[in-house]
Formats: C-alpha cells, sequence, structure tokens
C-alpha cells in the first residue's frame, strides 16, 4: 500500500503496488477524484513507537537503550536526530515535490537545447542520418 497524490486536484489515496508482477512507484496510477494520470508517489515511514519500556535493545542503533535521554544522547554522539514521530510530512514531501519540479524544468531546458541549440547541430544531423 503506497500514497499517491494528484498533480492535478491535489487529492490523496492510497493504491496498492504489487511489485511481484512488475508493478513500481513510479508507474502511472489514476486519480480517482479526478481521473488524471501519472499521480506522484509520496514516500512514507511507518514509525511506530511500538514501545517505551526501558530498557530495549535498538537494532537501528546496535545498542541496549536505558531511557529517552539515553538515546537521545546516543543519537547526538553518532550525528543522528531521532525521530519520535513529530516531524512535519508536509515539508519533506514538499520538499520532494519541489526537487522533481526542478530535475524536470532542468530535464526540459536540456531537451530544448538538444533540438535547438546551435552546439547541438551536428548531433541533431546525426539523428537525421540514423547514425545516433
Amino acid at each position: 500500500m503506497h500514497e499517491f497524490k494528484c498533480v492535478e486536484c491535489g487529492n490523496s489515496f492510497d493504491e496498492i503496488v504489487d511489485h511481484s508482477v512488475g508493478q513500481s512507484t513510479q508507474d502511472n496510477f489514476d486519480c480517482p477524484e479526478c481521473g488524471a494520470s501519472g499521480c506522484a508517489w509520496r514516500p512514507s515511514s511507518r514509525i511506530d513507537r511500538w514501545s517505551e519500556r526501558f530498557p530495549y535493545f535498538d537494532r537501528g542503533l546496535g545498542v541496549w537503550l536505558k531511557s529517552k535521554a539515553h538515546r537521545k544522547r546516543i543519537c547526538k554522539e553518532r550525528g543522528l536526530e531521532p525521530v519520535d514521530g513529530d516531524y512535519d510530512e508536509e515539508k519533506i514531501f514538499s520538499e520532494f515535490d519541489s526537487k522533481r519540479e526542478k530535475e524536470k524544468a532542468e530535464y526540459a531546458t536540456y531537451v530544448d537545447r538538444l533540438d535547438n541549440a546551435p552546439e547541438f547541430a551536428s548531433y541533431r544531423r546525426a539523428v537525421d542520418q540514423g547514425r545516433a
């Protein structure tokens, strides 16, 4: 189950992606709200603090933790930031979205240069002649 967001109407919806039959989160899924195709995958992490009972062995850190303060100190020593589920998902997703939009714009500029810029004239001739 993965979350997608429609680029047309902004609707968020869940979709089952069956990797066993070759589906991918990069595939085009239609928005159930407006029917638009090519909805964007929204990566998400399901952080679930299953227990606050200490001590417990944290497999990610590879140590026995004795308290919340101990966990915080170990993370700080290792240059990590403990995530307790109180982070802004929208900020993270908007960073992904803006990075994707920037990459799309850069690619569009590159394609335009391939099609029109004088420095790619020999490339266009090679394509026309079937050599590229």
